[in-house]
């Protein structure tokens, strides 16, 4: 099977930096497969990246190489690195965006399974660095000689842990309501709690729970979207095992004037 190489940035698709990767890439595996994920993560937003990494490494073969670029920090002391588990191989800035992945796979596997390494040899890199580009100029050779076969300890000394960038957990209230925040606001204007289905069980049945976002509530948890009128708000377990706010047939975020960060309560119904 030809190797294959996920591209999730925050670069958007006006400019060329995301095939300018794409190029490096081929140039030095040109068997790669290349399936772009996203590049619309928000801008310097690592926390909302490394929760989009966490809900699609599941679903590729194992092996993937998955190259992340959400930098703030390019150019300053930040450590490139690259990781490798069971499950998936990662390249990108240490800041954090790794965070999820790596927390999670230490606590499946033994530590001997889930390996790091600082990227600090050059000749896997392009012969000039900008100080602004790590993405063409070293996370996208190293993703590609990763897939090409290259041994991870070939990129640099190992680490021992890396930065946590961590997808803040719900809370518990006094008066046994559950607190969390939105994480995410997808292209349809679904926007996606912290609030794991888990969570939800503390409180009991589904239905006799009532949501709020800010000064909004969205009354008691649905089963699906076709269960409120058009045009209606609801909470909904999503795809991804996470509470959702959505509007049938509509944009959630923009009617609700909710961003990520926003505050979710959940209670039971007197």
């Amino acid at each position: 099977m030809r190797p294959i190489i996920t591209l999730t940035t925050d670069f958007g698709v006006r400019d060329s930096y995301v095939g300018v990767m794409k190029g490096v890439i081929l140039g030095i595996c040109p068997t790669a497969h290349l399936i772009d994920i996203t590049h619309a993560i928000t801008p310097q937003n690592v926390v909302e990246a490394a929760f989009v990494v966490q809900s699609f490494v599941p679903y590729f073969p194992v092996g993937t190489v998955h190259l992340v670029v959400v930098d703030p920090g390019v150019g300053s002391e930040r450590r490139a690195v690259a990781l490798t588990t069971p499950r998936a191989r990662y390249v990108g800035p240490d800041n954090g965006v790794f965070g999820p992945v790596w927390q999670d796979a230490r606590s499946r596997w033994a530590p001997a399974e889930v390996r790091a390494v600082e990227l600090k040899v050059p000749r896997f890199w392009r012969p000039q660095i900008s100080t602004t580009f790590h993405g063409r100029d070293i996370f996208a050779p190293v993703a590609a000689h990763l897939a090409a076969g290259i041994a991870l300890r070939e990129f640099g000394p190992a680490l021992d842990t890396l930065e946590v960038a961590a997808i803040p957990e719900p809370v518990r209230e006094p008066d046994g309501s559950l607190r969390g925040s939105i994480i995410y606001v997808d292209h349809f204007g679904n926007c996606i709690s912290n609030i794991a289905v888990a969570h939800l069980d503390w409180l009991g049945p589904h239905r006799e729970l009532d949501v709020t976002v800010g000064d909004h509530s969205v009354g008691t948890i649905q089963r699906t979207y076709a269960d409120v009128a058009p045009g209606t708000p609801l909470a909904l377990p999503g795809s991804n095992g996470r509470l959702e706010l959505a509007l049938r047939n509509g944009h959630a975020g923009q009617m609700l004037g909710v961003t990520a960060g926003a505050t979710v309560r959940v209670r039971r119904i007197d």
